[in-house]
């Protein structure tokens, strides 16, 4: 068997496993509440991989090696930032929402806006913004899909994007969150041991085998190409750049959606608790590969051994140094990993953006529920993949990176929720037309100003100097707009369960 078979012949079994996992879940899920957020009663275990391995997906193992190949340490301050952002969202919000979900008949993170702020303008609000970013964000790991399949395979990336989408539909479709919380398990164990396994074969490849050498090959090669800050503290952005995206990263990790409705699923306060803990440590073992590779492809091209990447096409960086630089067995396993990072993420976006459709609109414009709510939790499913694969396809012929098109996505909801979620579940005094206030205010400024920084094409009418993140200003103005509007407005009476929940 020649090594492409035997990478392909792991990656099939791969697939498979899912695919299988799918059919197991389907037979589980009775129910909506099955559907959205497993009924209430998962474990550490599944808790904890699932909102890690949903957070780094192919941002991260596609896009942040390609970041690091770009900018050099500048994309440090993204990932280590995610740490934080656990930590953030497990103080801010763990205990707290699991109250919530004991309390109240909550399925969607909308479900729980619009009992704190017992409004369905802020569930509407809501709703919007998560259908915004899921789009966005399944942009990004379509992308990724794309751009791993069509390197190893040399097929067409549209091809590629469209296999690898109907796995995931395979068994999103029929399995809902169960499915994709048990996915995530397989997954993240296979994430987390290429990232370690890769991490080390990468600085062996820079330090001619030897590990412990490989740094110091990385900065004597850049320094003496003239390329010090590719390894300085602040990278090649610099250091408002860099601080924008601690900002962004650390605060916003509470904002995102994927991670905050892992909070209504766990069975008691123990598996909160731990379950972060988990999260935190599997993710900075997957971030390895992100710094690892990112820095030996740029390195193998300083020295001459590589070829460069063409302008635009960064995001190839590690599928490139697996095909050249690792046994067929491990390439087989790490591309796998590849895959389960974008699938892992895909499977969850696709879950929440069901959820808006099937229970967050109809509430909210026609007051009252669809029926059948499992069959068009499925339907809608199905549809949102179809949509966001097409904005995946355009966003590509457009150039955007796959982590710079993640960075979008993310600031968009970390612009939207932390104010909205992770300080209006904490502060009593905001209002609805606070949090309706501040959620708009990041749409706008998100969109505006990266529109305005991408056209004209020739002259971009507005960029932010610097190189300071979007996403981190547009967070800035949200949560400056949440405590304006909700001064400026009446106080409101919370109900006495909101009250004690807030208070926990």
């Amino acid at each position: 068997m020649d090594n492409r078979t035997l990478i392909l012949t792991i990656i099939a079994g791969y697939m498979l496993i899912c695919l299988a996992i799918g059919v197991w879940a389907a037979k589980k899920t009775k129910s909506s509440a099955d559907f959205f957020i497993a009924g209430k009663n998962s474990g550490i275990l599944v808790i904890g991989f699932a909102a890690f391995s949903t957070v780094m997906s192919g941002f991260g193992f596609i896009g942040g090696p390609g970041l690091v190949y770009k900018f050099g340490t500048s994309s440090f301050w993204m990932c280590l930032a995610a740490v934080l952002g656990f930590m953030t969202t497990a103080v801010l919000l763990g205990k707290r929402f699991k109250v919530f979900a004991t309390l109240f008949d909550i399925l969607t993170l909308p479900d729980a806006v619009a009992t704190r702020y017992k409004s369905e303008s802020c569930r509407l609000t809501a709703g919007l913004v998560i259908l915004l970013g899921v789009i966005a964000y399944l942009g990004t790991q379509i992308l990724a899909l794309g751009a791993v399949a069509s390197t190893f395979f040399d097929i067409d990336f549209t091809l590629a994007a469209i296999i690898g989408m109907t796995v995931v539909i395979g068994y999103a479709v029929f399995g809902g969150i169960i499915a994709g919380l048990y996915t995530d398990v397989f997954q993240g164990a296979i994430m987390m041991f290429a990232g370690v396994i890769l991490f080390w074969i990468a600085l062996s490849t820079v330090g001619d085998g030897n590990f412990f050498a490989g740094p110091r090959n990385i900065t004597e090669a850049f320094t003496a190409a003239g390329q010090r800050d590719t390894v300085g503290p602040w990278g090649v952005l610099g250091p408002m750049a860099c601080l924008s995206f601690l900002f962004l990263f650390g605060l916003g990790g509470s904002g995102q959606p994927h991670t905050n409705t892992k909070l209504f699923m766990p069975k008691d306060f123990v598996t909160v608790k731990w379950s972060m803990a988990l999260a935190v440590t599997a993710y900075l073992l997957c971030a390895l590969l992100w710094i690892g590779v990112g820095f030996a492809m740029k390195y193998l091209v300083v020295v001459g051994a590589a070829e460069a990447l063409p302008p635009g096409q960064e995001d190839n960086a590690a599928p490139i140094f697996l095909l050249n630089h690792t046994p067929a067995w491990l390439a087989g396993i790490v591309f796998s990993g590849l895959f389960a990072a974008i699938m892992s993420t895909a499977d969850s976006f696709l879950n929440i953006g069901a959820g808006v459709f099937v229970r967050d609109f109809p509430q909210a414009i026609l007051k009252r529920p669809v029926k059948n709510e499992l069959t068009w939790a499925r339907t809608a499913t199905f549809l949102i993949a179809i949509a966001s694969t097409a904005f995946a396809l355009w966003a590509k012929n457009h150039g955007d990176l796959i982590a710079i098109l993640g960075m979008f996505g993310w600031g968009l909801f970390a612009a939207a929720f932390v104010p909205m979620v992770a300080i209006g579940f904490n502060w009593k005094r905001a209002t609805w037309q606070g949090a309706v206030a501040a959620a708009l205010t990041g749409i706008v400024v998100n969109l505006g100003i990266d529109l305005a920084s991408k056209y004209p094409r020739e002259d971009p009418f507005y960029t932010i100097p610097n190189g300071v993140s979007v996403g981190a200003v547009a967070l800035l103005a949200s949560i400056l707009a949440l405590i304006v509007v909700s001064l400026a407005t009446k106080p409101q009476e919370l109900d006495s369960r909101v009250e004690a929940a807030v208070n926990f």
